[in-house]
């Protein structure tokens, strides 16, 4: 279910429930409180999906513009710790992008992919710039890496896809505190 699908069977049953003639007002606001509970679940898990989708495609993507897609056996992961470790002690841009073409000369995509994950991690766009000329796929995978917002970082995006997520209380519940609308939805509705 999508988040509108969601809120319009929860006003539905709000509206049902405020404009029942049978139930006491104590037993209204039970009847709300637990509708507000399971829409609030519901938005919930959506909003965790949404942002597990997010990480999932971010993480995918930067597997492929540095080349971790595919599962290594034991000597790829090697070279790649190796190339990792020799790689971690550069702090000149240019160096990198003189070791990139090397690596890229000698077909070693392991040292490039190191050396490319490197210069991110610095920002040094010109070792960006060198490697995407190899990786012809490398600009299309950043472009949309740079477009999905990253859920976890605090920033604009995280708040208002926190706010979209939150069921609004009820008229009848709107002077009680979350707290006691969760202790509601906890009562048995036969005792109310």
């Amino acid at each position: 279910m999508n988040r509108e699908q969601i809120m319009a069977r929860y006003q539905q049953q709000i509206a049902r429930i405020e404009g029942s003639q049978i139930y006491s007002s104590h037993a209204k606001q039970v009847m709300a409180a637990k509708a507000w509970k399971a829409a609030q679940g519901e938005m919930d898990t959506l909003r965790q999906d949404e942002v597990d989708a997010i990480r999932g495609r971010r993480e995918q993507l930067q597997r492929k513009m540095f080349g971790r897609e595919n599962t290594a056996d034991a000597q790829t992961v090697i070279a790649r710790r190796d190339a990792n470790d020799r790689v971690a002690k550069l702090d000149n841009p240019r160096l990198a992008t003189s070791q990139l073409r090397d690596a890229i000369r000698q077909g070693d995509r392991t040292m490039a992919q190191a050396l490319a994950q490197r210069a991110a991690t610095l920002n040094w766009t010109d070792v960006l710039e060198t490697y995407a000329d190899y990786q012809p796929d490398f600009r299309d995978h950043v472009n949309e890496y740079n477009e999905l917002p990253d859920p976890d970082q605090a920033s604009q995006w995280t708040i208002s896809h926190g706010f979209a997520h939150v069921v609004p209380t009820p008229g009848i519940l709107s002077n009680l505190s979350t707290t006691h609308i969760a202790g509601l939805a906890e009562q048995d509705l036969e005792t109310a």
